[in-house]
């Protein structure tokens, strides 16, 4: 089955995650999320399913992507039902949790989480919830990466909170603290569009991906996926390099499967071969053949086990729009091929932001 969230934006949007069968997009469920507070669903971005032990259960993390959002977990298997019950807040809003987009899990029980009004990239910090069920987590006081620390040493907290990749520009409408140093790009810094004085991000740090022990990040305003080390050592958060979209394209989604990274960028989608380590960060993109509804942005995109691809198209972003859901076979090369494009639904209620695919009866 397949699960996608929406935009949400305004009174109306919608404010749920829907399921839709992968065989012909038909509906299955239009309120997946069950039991969650009034009012805390809205603007929902990112999902993930994630088992935080070898010995539990998977959970389903979802992020809501309001200026004072948060990212919340719900339950995982079975997967057979039309249900995922709410359990808790994972993180909530603070510092640098301003308007989160994506949030991707490590393997060393942390996760990160991208901020579009802050525009950092936050670590945070996993353990037990204390109801069990779930992990929560906390944001470190600082600056988690001692890059950025030894090349802007600056006053205490000068970073905000959690902060692991930073923002070209440190001041931004919305953050109440003082002194947070602009990072360069050279170092690894995000940029960043908008307007106003202080700048009230429209472009900035979008989606967020981890393979091979590189963090992945989409940085819409360069028009490029930058890279960042995540091995534990002196060096952790070393900026490794970055990858140009085309067309000064703003990339937004990130997936990866297999020995490749996807990349949304405006009507585009590209493909580039995963660096095999941080040690040989190499990484170039290269446009996948695929026809765009006019008018429409390439949005989130999942890959079932048998070869497919789910992409969303949107139609209408920055407000509540529509759009649609095709499906294609993958071809291996370089880039691989897209054949037999299929749209399955048409005609959604809001403009569809990610979307995950969950095999039937299992586990992911």
């Amino acid at each position: 089955m397949l699960l996608v969230t929406f935009h949400g934006g305004g009174s109306g949007g919608t404010k749920n995650v829907y399921c839709y069968s992968d065989s012909g997009g038909t509906p299955v469920s239009t309120a997946v999320l069950a039991d969650a507070p009034s009012g805390v669903l809205d603007q929902l971005r990112a999902m993930v399913a994630f088992q935080p032990y070898a010995d539990s259960n998977f959970n389903l993390y979802v992020v809501v992507g309001s200026s004072s959002g948060s990212v919340l977990a719900f339950t995982g298997p079975p997967w057979t039902g039309s249900a995922f019950n709410y359990l808790g807040v994972m993180i909530g809003a603070g510092e640098s949790i301003m308007h989160p987009f994506g949030v991707v899990f490590a393997s060393d029980q942390t996760c990160y989480v991208s901020n579009q009004d802050s525009n950092v990239v936050a670590q945070v910090n996993l353990s037990p919830a204390s109801g069990g069920g779930y992990l929560e987590g906390s944001l470190a006081s600082g600056c988690q990466s001692p890059y950025l620390t030894g090349k802007y040493p600056s006053p205490k907290n000068a970073f905000l909170d959690g902060t692991f990749v930073a923002s070209h520009v440190g001041e931004l409408a919305g953050i109440s603290l003082k002194n947070i140093p602009d990072v360069h790009h050279k170092d690894g810094g995000l940029g960043v569009d908008g307007s106003g004085k202080p700048l009230k991000p429209s472009n900035s740090v979008r989606d967020v991906a981890i393979a091979n022990n590189i963090l992945f990040v989409c940085d819409e305003a360069d028009s490029q996926v930058n890279m960042y080390n995540l091995i534990s050592s002196p060096t952790l958060g070393t900026f490794l390099g970055s990858a140009s979209v085309s067309g000064k394209r703003k990339p937004t989604h990130l997936a990866i499967q297999g020995s490749g990274i996807w990349v949304s960028a405006d009507d585009k989608l590209y493909w580039g071969t995963l660096p095999s380590s941080p040690q040989s960060p190499s990484l170039s993109l290269s446009e996948v053949a695929i026809t765009v509804p006019s008018g429409n942005k390439v949005g989130g995109i999942s890959f079932d086990t048998i070869g497919n691809v789910y992409v969303l198209f949107q139609d209408g972003t920055h407000t509540t729009g529509t759009g649609s859901i095709w499906t294609y076979s993958v071809q291996a090369g370089s880039p691989p091929t897209l054949s037999g494009g299929q749209s399955i639904v048409t005609g959604l209620p809001d403009t569809p932001e990610f979307c995950l695919w969950i095999p039937v009866g299992s586990a992911p």
